[in-house]
């Protein structure tokens, strides 16, 4: 049981706001609190080399009611500054794209630090920018190699000094939802668990100093990869996880269900992808992932993590390889915010489900509501097969004192619109559904 709790005061607005809302990430909930009330985050990830290269990621952002952005803030407009100092130029670019952002709405969660510019590639990774980082000797700056980051050394002194600076800088402006210290901790070139964890304790540290608002601070693995003594520290107030690859739905719901299980934080989806690889000649920029893509934003909604969407080269950074795959899915998730729209969440916890060889899933829910989203087993990568499906059930076992008749209405994943109502009983703590016929997906909204 987490015992921490967090209180952010916002104000909604760039200047002179008329409204105020907070946000809380509370002890044993899943989700932050906006206005008091539970909020599942549909976000993405933004890039640019400029602010003008934010404006329509942002414009679709809130079009299709996106609430959150995650921004490597030395990625794109990178800092050229001294080790340890805030370069001023740098500062006031990423205040503006955090303006753009508030003027739409939007959260921001600022990333500090990434692998790649902490990695020489010696292992074949397919990026690496050891030799453009300010902190390099190669740049005139203190470490020779990239560990020294993780070390008590001059490098690290300096870096955690600049992360002070910038977090007392920014931490009045009131859409910053949080902090991550750090993308993909374990890819730092000579990382190990206990070294990350040490590093991690000492930046949170600073960004709770610096921050007088407390906001809460996560960094982040690649992939699904687990390092238990740091993600139970209680540096990280919530976990991140950062799902690639094939049935990327499969992989979110076993990944959010066994960290929720494990270490009773909240679960944040940093990023994700059908590939990790850079999207070029591979199935993820063909026709048929589209059914990929709103697989995974679907099971995020019902996994029980507190965001979704969160796609990584189909939300932006398809950018530096000159494709356009953000224009294509800029609109991806509308029809599972038009599902969650009037959904309040209040101990919703993930359900447990049975069903056919037919179909996979997942439910949510608690002892009124359970929101369900379930896909055809055959609709996977690198095809993803579609066919008419009838004569499928769902079994769900419900929380504790959960009875009587339910009233359920499904929904066509492709718009979110509703298809069709169902009237059934709770027995015995679980709730039978038989779903009306359906291609690719199906979901659904039952209240008892």
């Amino acid at each position: 049981m987490r015992r921490r709790e967090f209180l952010t005061s916002l104000a909604c607005g760039v200047a002179a706001p008329s409204f105020r809302s907070e946000i809380r990430l509370r002890a044993g909930e899943s989700y932050f609190r906006l206005g008091g009330k539970p909020a599942f985050l549909l976000g993405r990830n933004a890039t640019g080399r400029n602010p003008e290269e934010f404006e329509a990621p942002f414009r679709w952002a809130a079009e299709e009611g996106d609430k959150l952005v995650r921004i490597h803030v030395i990625d794109g407009i990178q800092t050229l500054g001294p080790p340890g100092d805030v370069e001023e130029g740098w500062a006031r670019r990423w205040e503006l794209v955090f303006d753009m952002a508030a003027a739409r709405g939007l959260y921001v969660l600022p990333v500090f630090a990434v692998w790649s510019h902490w990695n020489r590639g010696n292992k074949g990774e397919a990026w690496h920018f050891w030799n453009r980082n300010p902190y390099s000797s190669q740049m005139g700056g203190p470490a020779r190699e990239p560990a020294e980051l993780f070390q008590d050394t001059r490098c690290r002194a300096l870096w955690l000094q600049w992360l002070g600076r910038v977090a007392a800088r920014w931490q009045t402006r009131w859409n910053i939802l949080g902090w991550e210290i750090f993308s993909e901790l374990d890819l730092l070139e000579g990382s190990s668990e206990s070294a990350a964890l040490g590093f991690q304790e000492l930046a949170a540290k600073v960004l709770r100093s610096a921050d007088t608002r407390r906001r809460p601070i996560t960094a982040s693995l690649a992939g699904v990869r687990e390092w238990p003594s740091l993600l139970a520290s209680d540096s990280l107030d919530f976990i991140q996880i950062h799902p690639y690859w094939g049935d990327l739905s499969d992989l979110i719901l076993s990944t959010v269900h066994q960290r929720l299980r494990r270490y009773r934080k909240p679960v944040f989806i940093g990023e994700c992808g059908l590939d990790a690889r850079p999207p070029v000649n591979t199935p993820a920029i063909l026709p048929p992932a589209e059914w990929g893509v709103r697989h995974a934003i679907w099971a995020s909604a019902i996994s029980g993590a507190m965001n979704g969407r969160m796609l990584w080269w189909e939300d932006g950074y398809d950018l530096y390889y000159k494709l356009d795959l953000h224009t294509k899915y800029s609109h991806a998730a509308a029809p599972v915010a038009r599902f969650l729209k009037d959904v309040e969440r209040d101990g919703f916890e993930p359900l447990e489900t049975g069903t056919g060889n037919a179909i996979r899933g997942g439910a949510i829910g608690n002892q009124r509501v359970a929101l369900g989203w379930f896909r055809d087993s055959q609709c996977n990568w690198p095809d993803w097969t579609v066919r008419p499906l009838e004569k499928q059930s769902v079994e769900l076992a419900l929380p504790s004192g959960a009875r009587g008749k339910w009233n359920v209405v499904f929904h066509d994943t492709l718009t979110g619109d509703a298809m069709g109502t169902l009237r059934c009983a709770c027995e015995g703590g679980r709730l039978r559904i038989k779903l009306p016929r359906f291609e690719g997906a199906i979901a659904f909204a039952a209240r008892g």
